[in-house]
């Protein structure tokens, strides 16, 4: 128990164990003399007076008491209320605590996201490049349709309204599209450019190995030379396997085992 309580307890006890015998002491000495000098109404009318006394001193007493438990019930409440503000305080400053660690993990991966940021912009612009280098190298198929697209990327890549996320995710897109190209067979019409003539013809690609083209009267075809950058006629015992695996490749045919010419770098068949 505080001291405080404790000396508001040892002060009733001490009202308590003086006040009442003072006050019969005092009344039995004012009517010591009276009783052998008067008669006896007089003692009565003391002895009232005397008792009338004890109990004003005694309503004291109580008040007195009463007040004390008031004020211990009030000390402890305080004393409760102090206890529970300190709890309350340590877990506010425990808290803050965590808020601020928080912070300042925030505040670290915002700076790692800027110099990410400053590193990235030009490894995409470089990816890029290269992305375009490797189209136009590439063997010639849809080749403007896919040069177009590889500008169309650069341009979005400058686009400072984009975020970086929305230009990593183009750039990604642009790879898996040309990536794709390399496991897929693919047979089409489209339009040649050779010798100064312009014809239409039927193609067909084997992945990224090999890229042929076949005549509309299946009576001519040839094969894409990479090391030459040009097309080399083929033999036309070359033109039933090359029609076939374009029916296979249109999904007009079953898949099987097909022999196509395949010309080793740089040369003849």
């Amino acid at each position: 128990m505080n001291w405080y309580a404790r000396a508001i307890l040892d002060k009733e006890l001490m009202l308590k164990k003086t006040l009442i015998p003072t006050v019969l002491i005092a009344a039995l000495a004012s009517v010591a003399p009276l009783v052998q000098g008067q008669d006896i109404d007089t003692p009565l009318e003391v002895v009232a007076e005397t008792n009338r006394g004890a109990e004003a001193s005694q309503r004291k007493i109580d008040e007195l008491s009463r007040q004390t438990r008031m004020l211990l019930e009030e000390y402890r409440s305080l004393r409760e209320s102090s206890e529970y503000q300190d709890a309350y305080t340590r877990e506010l400053e425990q808290l803050d605590a965590a808020q601020q660690a928080r912070i300042e993990s925030l505040n670290q991966q915002i700076a790692q996201a800027r110099i990410t940021r400053q590193r990235i912009l030009p490894l995409m612009r470089s990816m890029a490049d290269a992305l375009e280098k490797f189209v136009v190298l590439d063997l010639p198929f849809h080749q403007e349709q896919r040069v177009t697209g590889v500008l169309q990327l650069k341009q979005r890549l400058d686009n400072p309204q984009l975020s970086v996320a929305v230009r990593f995710r183009l750039l990604l897109e642009a790879y898996q599209i040309e990536q794709g190209y390399g496991n897929t067979v693919e047979a089409w019409r489209g339009a040649l450019q050779r010798d100064g003539e312009r014809r239409t013809v039927e193609y067909l690609r084997i992945g990224r190995a090999a890229l042929y083209y076949q005549s509309l009267d299946r009576a001519h075809s040839a094969y894409w030379d990479h090391d030459s950058q040009s097309w080399v006629d083929l033999d036309s015992t070359a033109n039933r396997s090359i029609a076939r695996a374009m029916r296979v490749a249109r999904n007009q045919a079953a898949p099987e085992l097909l022999e196509l010419p395949l010309l080793p770098s740089g040369g003849a068949l």
